[in-house]
């Protein structure tokens, strides 16, 4: 299967390199993988991504979306930058870091939040703070887009503080350190694939699973009665990753314009997802669910566990979160 997948993404990315023999001009294609299914609102952004693109360059980029995993998986797609195959992808952030470590300043707790990145210097300057790193690799980073703010849900406990928590296995995502603050959290973190883990809470066995608004609503329902927020905790994004090198060879007109249409999208899409994944906890509550926020006294007891396993990130590439620490306080102010 996977060798059908490169041949049909090399055929894809010959075809982008033909010429339109009436007018003269290069047609680029531009490829861009998705694992997400054609249902799901990145893969709407995506196809407004290829709307404006094509409109802003008079047809001259063609931007070909192929949703839910028919040439590549976001991990794979963003091994085959650089190939020819692939152009763009949109992977979670945290998948960058296997490619360079060092972006997992992003993927911290309480590392960003939707102040910050509906910031523009603050957005602005993460985003090429992230992409100074992945440039080695002929990869850039072009903007962020909002996944989803998460949280706790339980089938059973009705959690309202750390405490709480001992004991639980939870399935959950994220990179070393936030592995390792769950098990500070004397939780034992379960890694497996968001189709299981519904029907491994109704089984039993997990005791809970962190997850988005989108998850706990159309995934788990209310198998996951309880749900639990400690706000800020963690906020995951979309990184827009592109191969430097495509990119960098474009006429500059063609990479304002993918500039543009990224920033003009990023601009409202940030509040609508918050929007959105308001709407979802919503619903669970009026179906009976339990959604409970953490207090500001709790929140910072959560704060200082993070900063004590940030050691596991820093002690290894303390320049990144030095660097993000001075453009809070020059963007927003931070403390």
């Amino acid at each position: 299967m996977m060798t059908f997948k490169r041949v049909l993404a090399g055929a894809i990315a010959a075809i982008s390199l033909g010429v339109v023999a009436q007018s003269g001009a290069v047609a680029a294609d531009l490829v861009l993988p998705s694992e997400v299914a054609a249902t799901h609102w990145k893969t709407d952004y995506m196809n407004q991504f290829a709307e404006g693109v094509a409109k802003r360059t008079n047809g001259a980029i063609n931007v070909k979306v192929f949703p839910a995993g028919q040439l590549y998986n976001d991990q794979d797609a963003l091994a085959a930058l650089g190939t020819g195959a692939v152009h763009m992808v949109w992977p979670v952030a945290v998948r960058v870091e296997s490619v360079e470590p060092r972006t997992g300043i992003v993927n911290l707790p309480f590392a960003v939040s939707d102040e910050m990145m509906t910031n523009q210097c603050f957005a602005d300057g993460i985003t090429e703070l992230m992409s100074s790193y992945v440039e080695p690799r002929n990869l850039k980073i072009l903007g962020f887009l909002r996944t989803a703010d998460l949280f706790f849900v339980f089938r059973d406990r009705d959690v309202q503080k750390m405490e709480d928590l001992k004991g639980a296995k939870i399935r959950v995502t994220g990179g070393r350190v936030f592995q390792e603050t769950m098990k500070s959290l004397q939780t034992s973190p379960v890694s497996m694939a968001a189709s299981e883990m519904s029907t491994a809470l109704a089984q039993g066995a997990i005791d809970g699973v962190y997850t988005s608004p989108a998850g706990w609503a159309e995934m788990i329902g209310m198998t996951g009665k309880y749900a639990w927020y400690v706000p800020g905790f963690t906020l995951s994004t979309y990184a827009i990753v592109v191969d430097k090198g495509w990119h960098d060879g474009l006429p500059e007109a063609q990479r304002k314009a993918i500039g543009d249409t990224i920033s003009e999208i990023s601009a409202r899409q940030w509040k609508e997802v918050a929007a959105a994944d308001q709407k979802l906890v919503e619903k669970m509550v009026a179906q009976g669910a339990v959604f409970r926020t953490a207090s500001p006294d709790e929140v910072n007891r959560w704060r200082e566990l993070a900063k004590k396993n940030q050691g596991v990130f820093s002690d290894k590439y303390p320049e990144p979160l030095k660097q993000l620490d001075a453009l809070e306080k020059k963007c927003v102010g931070g403390n």
